[in-house]
């Protein structure tokens, strides 16, 4: 039990993420897709705050990492997973064997936990060196679940939803899944970039928070928040990789930097 004392305060922001994404799982359970959004959300911002809370206080360990692996496959893999096939999975329909909406959806979470799992397996083996992600990192994926979930997903779910997009949602969340195997460079989420996610991850936090609070808010307005959160994500996922390329490019070699006591997202 001495190693419990070598646990810093970056590991247990960090644990405090993966509480998160468990907590969000139990209410995706639930039926409660609204709060099990918000702990997905605020998963990211613990997510977001494991690194600067390392570089502050430091760590003595360098198991730091494997923690965040940990942590992030329950909130940024396995809960998204959930939260599609919560959605997408209609029982009254029939088994996945026999219709083809539950199949799509039972496919459809398998990719986004597997390869999550994958994608987290080999940052920790030997890119989190890097300054840059090589594939779509996992919380941008857990973010894109929550906003395509919330805009076409159940209507009785999702409170802000334009109406029930089984098929497309599916087929959008499987190429992001596949994003995150690729070699496909993506910038961490820092400077500008973490601008854009903080300004995605407050346009979906505040309208559900908002009826989580009362239930009898407009939805109709606060609808218009959470479709505006696609311009800061859509920016990271088209503009990411050709911002990468110009300053790799512009340094004239692929930018490595010496392992740091951080717990950087994946």
């Amino acid at each position: 039990m001495r190693w419990l004392g070598r646990i810093t305060a970056a590991d247990i922001v960090t644990l405090m993420n993966g509480l998160s994404g468990f907590l969000a799982i139990t209410y995706i359970l639930d039926g409660d897709h609204v709060t099990a959004s918000l702990f997905i959300v605020l998963a990211l911002v613990f997510d977001g705050l494991d690194g600067a809370v390392a570089r502050r206080f430091g760590s003595g360990h360098h198991f730091g990492r494997f923690l965040d692996s940990i942590s992030d496959s329950i909130s940024f893999c396995f809960a998204p997973a959930l939260l599609v096939y919560s959605n997408f999975y209609d029982v009254s329909l029939g088994s996945a064997w026999v219709s083809m909406p539950n199949a799509m959806a039972v496919i459809t979470a398998m990719f986004i936990g597997a390869f999550g799992i994958l994608r987290l397996a080999r940052f920790s083996a030997k890119e989190y060196k890097r300054k840059y992600f090589l594939g779509f990192p996992t919380p941008a994926i857990a973010l894109g679940a929550v906003i395509f979930c919330a805009l076409f997903g159940h209507v009785a779910l999702n409170p802000f939803s334009y109406g029930y997009y089984p098929y497309q949602t599916c087929l959008v969340m499987i190429a992001l899944a596949f994003l995150m195997l690729s070699d496909v460079p993506f910038p961490k989420m820092k400077g500008k970039f973490l601008v854009l996610s903080i300004l995605a991850g407050a346009m979906i936090a505040l309208p559900f928070l908002f009826v989580f609070i009362d239930p009898n808010t407009c939805t109709t307005c606060l609808r218009i928040f959470v479709t505006l959160a696609l311009i800061p994500y859509l920016a990271y996922l088209a503009g990411g990789p050709i911002y990468v390329k110009f300053k790799r490019k512009k340094r004239g070699r692929p930018p490595c930097a010496p392992p740091i006591a951080s717990n950087d997202s994946k």
